[in-house]
């Protein structure tokens, strides 16, 4: 079997943090997911929210917004997550080709953003997830974090505290000096960048993947 092969393999991939210079790397990735797989992301079709998520790939900044690319040989993009972060509340969301699902990506992937989050300060993570979509379900209760039912039944709001960090390592760090995760609030779409609407009256809420 050769190296190319040999990576082309769904266990054989790298999880590494994105920039700006992955922009092309992920606009295949996008062109490449699926219909379905698109719209359990981005909770609408059309082109818009590919577009809004590679706009956020040039404000990403390691702590309030994260993205992180699982890849494969030659460095193609098998899946992404991020996270947007707002008062110490870290929002996520993420998705994972067709063909690379069921081979933990996602729950790599879901660990990174976790870790990283944890490690800059962020006190709570959250999501929004289809009801429909069992499979970011599972990934997400077998995370730790709960589930409760979204305003409309067509969705589930995933969320967890998030452990805090030594205060050696806060120690010049721009941490909020109330260390309680503010109580979840259910998502206004149009607070953060990570949720976009495409029309008037028309939601665009972003789930796991």
């Amino acid at each position: 079997m050769s190296a190319r092969q040999l990576w082309a393999e769904p266990t054989q991939f790298q999880v590494r943090a994105a920039g700006s210079h992955d922009h092309a790397r992920v606009a295949r990735f996008l062109a490449a997911m699926d219909r379905d797989g698109l719209y359990e992301r981005h909770f609408a079709h059309g082109e818009a929210p590919n577009l809004a998520l590679l706009r956020r790939m040039e404000a990403l900044d390691q702590r309030e917004r994260v993205a992180v690319l699982a890849v494969g040989y030659e460095g193609e993009v098998l899946g992404h997550a991020e996270y947007v972060a707002e008062h110490g509340a870290a929002e996520f969301a993420l998705m994972v080709l067709p063909l690379f699902r069921h081979h933990g990506i996602g729950r790599r992937l879901l660990n990174a953003l976790l870790e990283l989050a944890t490690a800059v300060g962020q006190r709570e993570m959250h999501g929004i997830i289809q009801a429909t979509n069992t499979r970011a379900l599972q990934l997400v209760r077998n995370s730790g974090f709960r589930l409760v039912p979204g305003e409309d039944r067509t969705t589930v709001i995933a969320s967890r505290s998030l452990p805090p960090i030594p205060e050696a390592v806060q120690t010049g760090l721009a941490i909020a000096a109330d260390r309680h995760p503010p109580p979840f609030i259910r998502h206004d779409p149009d607070r953060t960048p990570l949720h976009r609407r495409s029309g008037p009256g028309a939601p665009l809420r972003a789930g796991g993947g």
